[in-house]
């Protein structure tokens, strides 16, 4: 009897560290990604595939838009991918995730967006 009762109590502490384990794990804030800057001339868009090229200073750069990417038009409370024009000039907010350029926001060169 008193062996089952130890092992009860040892189990009983084994399940509180695995979760007491797994609410560190997930109170611990997820690794920030390095945002950059890329701006220049839209070169080209791609609505259906949701991506744009971007000609700056160092050559061409491609993006890929994920549907919540942010959009500054200067006039609309929201903007959206279709409201780019090829020729206009750009800054880009993007990270890099797994060698792909993934544009977070996109908005006018020299209007100041935070």
């Amino acid at each position: 009897m008193r062996r089952n009762i130890t092992f009860a109590v040892w189990a009983m502490f084994a399940v509180i560290a695995v979760a007491l384990t797994m609410r560190v794990a997930a109170d611990e804030p997820a690794q920030a990604r390095q945002l950059y800057i890329y701006s220049g001339t839209l070169r080209s868009l791609d609505l259906k595939a949701r991506g744009i090229t971007v000609d700056g200073p160092t050559g061409s750069q491609s993006f890929t838009v994920p549907t919540d990417a942010e959009i500054v038009i200067k006039g609309k409370p929201r903007g959206s991918l279709d409201d780019l024009m090829v020729g206009d000039k750009i800054q880009v907010k993007y990270t890099d995730d797994d060698s792909v350029h993934v544009a977070h926001q996109i908005s006018p060169l020299g209007l100041d967006v935070p």
